[in-house]
């Protein structure tokens, strides 16, 4: 894993802060539209309404999966030297009749038709259980790649990282070897259309460390087994082996903006890109950058802290420590309940995801820490950034992809997040963070029947992780 640098050892690198729906949708078309070498996209979940298996469709969704499609096969089309690839967590379906409504055509297929390379993400590098025997699907990474058919591969490999609890969760996307890059939080699904995500475009140097985690992921996808041809297989090799670009500074002009967006938000929200200090962190080292920027926080700092899902106790623990020694700590989650679940499996996520850690914030009033809980009931759109900034001695923000749940920190879901050193950049963050803690509902103390209900609850939760189900 990539060491973070030292502030004085980083180069400025162009950085701009992305939340308007719209923006965020357009940079990505700008992204596309202005490489002149190759594209490569990681996305967690790129599926339309009709295309996941356990999410349910959301009515008068925008068609985001479709738009970010059509841009990429326009791209291919009008560029057939330029490299497009895809490469997809296996939560994103490969087979219409396993959707939800059973029928395509489903955008990873519509891709492969046009000549985009689409590969399945290699999730065997992730921290896992290797020696868990049972069900016989937990065991599916320790059998030769050749006994599973390539268009099984989908299947066979989502049912294992189910039960394992393994995601290829990264939303990156990378042009030309690391000119430009994007690193955002939000998933290309409909039903994610205006859920409050954010988005880091960043130029060079730190794009030509995203390219190499891009790279090394493409790697490790060759690995397996894809459905794609001989020659094709050997240019992507070719591309995954060069280096990050040496062309600093380049700059691109806008794709004008899209009309269909205008349902969606303003395109033109997109802020200008400015330099910054700016460093990428990957998977494993991610809780070690956030608990030291967390640890040199003291009396006079603020931390404003953003992720939908909060289960990591530890992490917890460092940020109640540093509202004792006088920081001003706020954290931001979400209830969860604008995810469009089956009436179980919402009951399930709703109720213990966050359950451990709301109960610390619960029991343990203090002046200078204050937890709320952002509502998406409806469904409506979640609270989905995974950011938190600090202002004080030293203005900066460490935001990404990852959640702040142990499965995060472990490295079982590989994530992406940057850390920026930027007074415009951490303010961008804050207005939208103040806007939605404007909106967000605060803790109340509970009464002696709901304390009990929470002391089941909290055993269940245990029960469940015994039997391999960690939220």
């Amino acid at each position: 894993m990539r060491r973070p640098l030292a502030r004085d050892e980083v180069t400025p690198s162009p950085v701009a802060y992305v939340c308007d729906p719209a923006a965020l949708l357009q940079s990505f078309f700008d992204l596309i539209d202005a490489a002149q070498e190759c594209v490569v996209l990681q996305m967690y979940l790129l599926a339309g309404n009709h295309e996941l298996v356990l999410l349910l469709p959301r009515t008068g969704a925008f068609p985001w999966a479709a738009a970010l499609t059509d841009r990429l096969i326009a791209k291919r089309r009008r560029d057939p030297h330029v490299e497009v690839v895809v490469i997809l967590d296996t939560q994103t379906p490969d087979d219409a009749r396993r959707t939800r409504q059973g029928h395509g055509p489903l955008a990873r297929h519509r891709l492969e038709a046009a000549g985009v390379s689409v590969l399945n993400a290699n999730l065997f590098s992730t921290d896992f259980d290797r020696d868990r025997r049972f069900p016989a699907a937990t065991r599916f990474h320790a059998k030769p790649a050749n006994e599973t058919r390539v268009d099984d591969w989908v299947a066979a490999q989502q049912a294992w990282q189910t039960w394992h609890n393994v995601e290829d969760h990264r939303k990156n996307l990378v042009i030309d070897r690391g000119t430009f890059g994007a690193i955002t939080s939000h998933n290309a699904i409909d039903l994610a259309f205006d859920w409050h995500d954010n988005l880091f475009l960043v130029g060079a140097p730190v794009a030509g460390q995203l390219w190499d985690e891009c790279r090394l992921a493409l790697q490790q996808a060759l690995e397996l087994p894809q459905r794609i041809d001989q020659p094709t297989r050997e240019r992507l090799t070719a591309l995954a082996a060069q280096p990050p670009t040496s062309e600093l500074g380049k700059t691109w002009a806008s794709s004008p903006a899209e009309t269909s967006l205008a349902t969606l938000g303003d395109a033109r929200a997109r802020p200008e890109m400015v330099p910054a200090p700016a460093t990428l962190v990957s998977s494993r080292d991610i809780r070690t950058e956030l608990e030291a920027a967390i640890d040199a926080c003291g009396a006079g700092e603020t931390v404003c802290a953003a992720s939908t899902y909060f289960a990591d106790t530890r992490l917890f623990g460092r940020l109640w420590a540093a509202a004792e020694r006088g920081a001003q700590v706020r954290v931001l989650i979400d209830d969860c309940a604008g995810l469009p679940l089956p009436t179980f499996e919402s009951w399930f996520v709703r109720t213990f995801v966050n359950l451990r850690c709301t109960e610390l914030a619960r029991r343990n009033a203090q002046r200078s820490f204050e937890l709320r809980v952002f509502s998406s009931k409806g469904p409506g759109p979640m609270m989905h950034l995974k950011t938190v900034g600090f202002l004080g001695t030293r203005t900066f923000l460490i935001g990404g992809q990852a959640n702040y749940t142990p499965n995060t920190f472990s490295g079982a879901w590989l994530d992406t997040v940057v850390r920026v050193e930027s007074e415009t950049v951490v303010r961008a963050f804050l207005t939208q963070f103040e806007s939605l803690w404007s909106l967000a509902r605060p803790l109340h103390r509970p009464s002696f029947f709901e304390g009990l209900r929470t002391t089941v609850l909290l055993a269940l939760l245990r029960v469940s992780e015994w039997i391999g189900f960690r939220p």
